[in-house]
């Protein structure tokens, strides 16, 4: 007995099969009326449609027969799947092939056999439709070819039963990309929502990954992608990808447009790659099967790409058809969250403008009261103390008056770099007005900080910033407060400051003075 050779595509005729949603369903009425009218119109006891999965042959519809499958080693529509063309066995007991078979030798005691093969998609059978006598006959070329015709018509049947559930599967992953639209636009997840379609898209398509990325370009004009999520079914299915990408916290961002994925986006058309290995010399896609990669339009820019991999039947043109007019859709949800990022930037500049000091980038007096208040509330919930200091230029008005106010704006801002480069990131810096400065010290005592202010003092004195080549001696007058052990309102520690910092004005300024104890 010869046992079925393997088709020369069989992992993508497997693939084709599955998709077909036909096996261990229930008898259905357009199939039955085949065999019934093959059994009729060619007067045999046994009609079939036969389809041959990696283990077996099992029959969808049966004319003749009890059984509903046998192993696909005895079957004769395993060389009809593997060779994709009609097989006529006239008498098998003469036949060498299957003169010893099981199935000519028992039961069902074939002798005549004649199977045309179900070519769904680029010559892949997924089965036959095949007919079974018990007594030897002759089968003409007239009879191949009405046998043939039929089969066509089951072909035709199962490729438009396939195309309505893809258009339902398709039809679910718009509303899937529907919602996840939805849910971005009221959690602002992109990972999330993109996580969403891509799983979706991997359960439609047969891939093992997908992800979608969005075009950007960083501060130092250097293109990238920006991968939010990656979708996969096998762990192995990401090496490939992984070792060209920076993981980020929102993410990953993979630079360059030197790839496959950037021809994509420079051509504005899907590129199928059915062997990546032979695609890309140095090595980086030898993992992959196939890959697929759909540009992403918002109207005529192309926002990113959709990539799909490892398709077991690969990207044919159908199925790159059906994806491309979702990609709109895709386009549309990064289209979106470009306005959503252009949004949250506007909103970030006009909050750092409402709060900074435009001349010298320090909070600015409303600002600084709202920091005090937090470390207040702070004072009360954890008896943290906090002390405050009040600098003012010693006579910067003489200073404006002889130099002009662009050199007093200069002397300004090397105050507030200064300052930065003094203190604590923890420490709140502002400029209070004019040529004053207060300072926010959380966490410190009366000593430290009237040594921090101490310090200050002599730093300033020393800072002596250049104006059109002449240095300008600079010194200032510091008051200090710490906020009373019982507490007190924000107001009266800033009022304790500002007057210790005139008690070092009226003593010769160029000094610190510390802030008496309040009233009680």
């Amino acid at each position: 007995m010869q046992i079925p050779p393997t088709a020369s595509h069989e992992h993508a005729r497997l693939a084709l099969l599955n998709r077909s949603a036909l096996l261990d369903t229930p008898a259905e009425i357009e199939f039955d009326r085949i065999v019934q009218l093959a059994a009729s119109i060619f007067r045999v006891p046994i009609a079939l449609v036969s389809l041959i999965d990696a283990q077996r042959q099992w029959f969808k519809a049966k004319v003749g027969v009890d059984v509903c499958e046998t192993g696909r080693e005895v079957s004769f529509c395993g060389h009809v799947v593997a060779s994709g063309r009609m097989l006529v066995v006239d008498n098998a007991l003469q036949d060498d092939r299957f003169a010893d078979n099981p199935l000519v030798l028992g039961d069902p005691s074939i002798r005549f056999y004649a199977g045309a093969p179900l070519l769904i998609s680029d010559q892949l059978a997924i089965g036959t439709l095949c007919l079974i006598d018990r007594q030897p006959r002759q089968f003409n070329l007239q009879d191949q070819t009405l046998l043939q015709q039929l089969a066509d018509t089951l072909s035709d049947l199962i490729r438009k039963r396939m195309a309505v559930q893809l258009g339902q599967r398709q039809l679910r992953l718009l509303l899937t990309i529907n919602q996840a639209q939805s849910s971005f636009l009221l959690d602002r997840d992109l990972g999330a929502a993109c996580s969403t379609i891509t799983q979706s898209l991997l359960d439609m398509s047969h891939c093992t990954l997908g992800f979608i990325a969005s075009c950007q370009v960083n501060d130092s004009d250097t293109p990238y992608l920006a991968i939010p999520s990656i979708a996969h079914q096998q762990q192995d299915a990401l090496q490939w990808l992984m070792r060209q990408l920076v993981p980020q916290p929102s993410g990953y961002h993979l630079y360059g447009l030197d790839h496959v994925f950037g021809q994509a986006i420079a051509n504005g058309e899907p590129l199928v790659i059915r062997r990546p290995a032979l695609y890309d010399p140095g090595g980086s896609l030898q993992p992959l099967q196939n890959l697929l990669v759909i540009p992403c339009f918002f109207h005529l820019s192309v926002l990113g790409v959709l990539v799909l991999a490892n398709r077991a039947e690969g990207f044919d043109e159908e199925i790159v058809e059906h994806l491309t007019t979702l990609s709109d859709s895709i386009g549309t949800l990064l289209h979106v969250r470009e306005l959503e990022l252009a949004r949250q930037a506007a909103e970030a500049e006009l909050a750092r403008q409402a709060t900074l000091d435009p001349l010298t980038g320090l909070l600015n007096r409303r600002a600084f009261l709202e920091r005090c208040q937090y470390s207040q509330q702070r004072f009360a919930r954890y008896r943290q103390r906090f002390s405050l200091l009040m600098l003012d230029l010693d006579h910067f008005k003489a200073l404006n008056d002889h130099f002009g106010h662009p050199a007093g704006d200069h002397v300004l801002k090397e105050v507030g770099r200064m300052l930065r480069e003094q203190l604590r990131e923890i420490d709140i810096i502002a400029r209070w007005g004019g040529e004053e400065f207060c300072i926010l010290l959380p966490q410190e005592t009366e000593q430290p900080a009237l040594l921090l202010a101490e310090r200050l003092c002599r730093t300033l004195a020393g800072l002596a910033p250049v104006w059109h080549d002449e240095p300008l001696a600079l010194t200032c007058s510091i008051g200090v407060a710490t906020l009373h052990p019982d507490g007190e309102h924000t107001d009266t520690l800033i009022a304790r400051a500002d007057a210790a910092m005139y008690q070092a004005k009226a003593a010769g300024r160029n000094c610190v003075r510390l802030a008496s104890a309040p009233k009680q």
